[in-house]
């Protein structure tokens, strides 16, 4: 009986593990969907620029002023893709390498690609439940975490695998 308890249990972590990676990718294809739309507005302003200075040009007229308010919505719908970029990292619970662009897992200390030191994000404890989650291969030979294949830095202490 207590087989069947065991496997009715592990069904339904499993099945709340799959609801919640569906609701991370409908909110991380919300975000890349607002990503585009500001994209494609910047791509309009683009245009937008293009063609006001190029008649102005042929009118004769001084051209730079004109673009410059073109240019300061550019730089605010940038910063608004950039922040949108770092909803979607929080919501996939990774960050990015500062040195080498890795992705990593956002309780990780140090990078596993490159071994650059990586300042804290999480509380002790979300990193401990990141950590029981990462599937692993092998361990550290300097602090004995769990690595994973093809690792060539340990993502806890920094050491060269």
């Amino acid at each position: 009986m207590a087989f069947l308890e065991n496997i009715g249990k592990k069904v339904s972590e499993a099945a709340q593990a799959a609801a919640k990676k569906s609701s991370e990718l409908v909110e991380v294809t919300k975000l890349n969907s607002s990503i585009g739309s500001e994209e494609d507005k910047i791509r309009k302003l683009y245009e937008q620029i293009g063609k006001n200075v190029y008649q102005k040009f042929t009118a004769g007229e001084e051209i730079y002023l004109e673009a410059n308010d073109a240019c300061l919505e550019i730089q605010t719908r940038e910063a608004t893709i950039k922040g949108l970029k770092q909803k979607i990292l929080e919501v996939k619970n990774i960050r990015i390498c500062e040195q080498c662009g890795a992705e990593l897992d956002r309780a990780t200390a140090f990078c596993s690609k490159c071994g650059t030191k990586q300042e804290p994000l999480k509380s002790p404890e979300q990193a401990e439940d990141n950590a029981e989650k990462q599937s692993s291969s092998g361990f550290c030979g300097s602090c004995g975490s769990a690595v994973d294949a093809g690792t060539a830095f340990c993502s806890n202490c920094g050491a060269r695998i």
